[in-house]
């Protein structure tokens, strides 16, 4: 019998099994990663996991980028998933030579104790000293990626809506962008705590506080310059609009996932002249010119990560082997308030 791996699957909503599956050996111009940690992502994760993520239920053109409903969609269950794979080199194929046996590095992989990865698409972390904090590596170029996208000009007052990893981040870098007023709104008192810790200069319960109506107050009837949204949820998304002041911006960095019977673009959106933004991570703001890549904002994140280590670090609130998966996801799933990042460690 030859050797083996275990891979996480997706086996319809809400449902997952890890399996034993044959490994094969990496080709020429690949490499075998040995799994060290993961992380399993609160946003389009967890979408995908409930299964609401469109590639569900449709097929996307690749020429026209449309999404069109069909009897043959994108996925099918099961199905791998994640993104976020942190694990050392293991084996190395002919061709690949700015690698090492035992380089430290990041994938865009699915959940995995092994995954075998073309050389030029993994991210070396070199010395990284905590291999945990490699799985942040996509939140990061998430997040900074909305701040690219927002624009924020120094002294502008800017509304942070839903403060979970990616919303922590963005505090932060908002913070160092030179922010004003830093709003930072979520359920969650120990979130609103800890972006007060990452920089914010006040914090909003979205369940008791009048949102729009106190940014008012703290802007001197202005509005803010600037929300970044990032909660996922269509009430927060209402809200941002009505928040946002005159010609302001709403950068809509979450993947929403159902549907948006609820969705107001009469009295705020229409009068208020907000513009909505989408931020999506496969791309950088084009404004910025042609300097500008994903690779160079890669390389950025890499510099971001070592500067806030102790931040990151603080982040992990919970480590799970591959094996009981499923009880991370649950976690996230019901949304536990002690719940920030959950890594699947394959230590354990």
């Amino acid at each position: 019998m030859g050797r083996t791996t275990q891979s996480l699957y997706f086996t319809g909503p809400r449902e997952l099994d890890v399996r034993e599956e044959p490994l094969a050996q990496p080709g020429a111009n690949e490499v075998l990663i040995e799994a060290v940690v993961s992380g399993i992502s609160a946003g389009t994760e967890l979408n995908v996991f409930r299964g609401y993520a469109p590639q569900w239920r449709q097929h996307m053109d690749p020429a026209t980028r449309l999404f069109s409903a069909t009897e043959d969609p994108d996925w099918k269950w099961p199905a791998r998933y994640g993104y976020t794979l942190v694990g050392r080199v293991a084996e190395r194929g002919s061709a690949v030579t700015h690698l090492r046996d035992g380089d430290l590095v990041f994938s865009y992989s699915p959940h995995g104790a092994h995954a075998i990865v073309a050389a030029n698409a993994v991210v070396p972390l070199g010395d990284l000293a905590n291999p945990e904090l490699g799985a942040f590596f996509a939140n990061f170029n998430t997040a900074y990626n909305g701040v690219l996208d927002a624009a924020i000009p120094l002294g502008a007052d800017v509304v942070v809506s839903g403060l979970g990893v990616i919303g922590q981040l963005v505090t932060r870098l908002v913070k160092r962008a030179g922010a004003r007023r830093i709003i930072a709104v979520d359920r969650l008192a120990p979130r609103r705590e800890a972006a007060r810790a990452g920089g914010a200069t006040h914090t909003l319960d979205p369940a008791t506080d009048k949102v729009a109506e106190i940014v008012r107050e703290l802007t001197g009837g202005r509005g803010a310059d600037v929300v970044i949204e990032v909660s996922g949820a269509a009430p927060a998304l209402n809200e941002a609009i009505r928040t946002a002041g005159y010609n302001g911006t709403v950068v809509a960095m979450s993947w929403y996932g159902g549907t948006f019977e609820s969705l107001q673009l009469s009295g705020e959106f229409h009068h208020n002249r907000t513009r909505i933004i989408s931020s999506q991570v496969g791309a950088v703001n084009p404004m910025l010119g042609p300097m500008w890549s994903v690779a160079r904002r890669g390389e950025i994140v890499r510099e971001l990560m070592d500067l806030y280590a102790a931040d990151l670090a603080g982040f992990v609130t919970h480590r799970i082997p591959l094996a009981q998966a499923g009880q991370g996801y649950r976690l996230l799933d019901q949304g536990a308030p002690d719940v920030l990042q959950v890594i699947i460690d394959y230590r354990k």
